[in-house]
């Protein structure tokens, strides 16, 4: 079992004084006020460069698409659109929820702007790779609405289980007799 911090010290040769103004240093309530200033400071940068991060990672995930638009059949495109979704998706609800004191406004922000971001970028394109595949008289023609929905139906997904579980288990308040 690991030792406790006071423990190690201890072992040290530290005397009890010491262990005891070292704990208090490190764990006193001006501490505590600066972590808690420091964290909510920090926040809306956090927030604002998990948005962009989410912008840009599916801009670029769209623009991967492209060739496996051109040479996938329906099936086997949609297989790969959602593991590309659910992973990304995945690693922006982690991005989203990581941040401390978000407020639900922030929320309802991340939840409603990305995925419009989402749907704007795979519809569009979806429908660069049509126009490349008549160019390159290729018979696979994707369906670009169809595409981007079932892109932000996978990419929302974990976020949108991960705000349901926290609903039913930190918000919702039990009906009184």
């Amino acid at each position: 079992m690991p030792k406790s911090f006071e423990e190690r010290m201890k072992e040290k040769g530290w005397s009890e004084e010491e262990i005891s103004h070292a704990m208090e240093i490190m764990y006193s309530k001006e501490k505590e006020g600066k972590h808690v200033i420091y964290t909510k400071n920090m926040n809306p940068i956090l927030y604002w460069l998990s948005l962009i991060i989410a912008i840009i990672g599916n801009l670029f995930i769209s623009i991967i698409l492209i060739p496996f638009l051109l040479v996938l059949s329906s099936y086997q495109l949609y297989f790969v659109i959602v593991v590309l979704a659910l992973t990304f998706g995945t690693i922006f609800n982690f991005l989203i929820n990581a941040i401390e004191h978000i407020e639900t406004t922030h929320h309802i922000i991340a939840g409603a702007f990305i995925p419009a971001i989402a749907v704007i970028t795979v519809f569009v394109m979806v429908n660069v790779s049509n126009k490349l595949s008549v160019v390159f008289q290729s018979p696979i023609h994707q369906n670009p609405v169809l595409v981007s929905i079932l892109y932000v139906v996978a990419f929302i997904l974990p976020y949108g289980v991960t705000r349901i579980i926290s609903y039913f288990k930190y918000e919702r308040k039990p009906k009184s007799l």
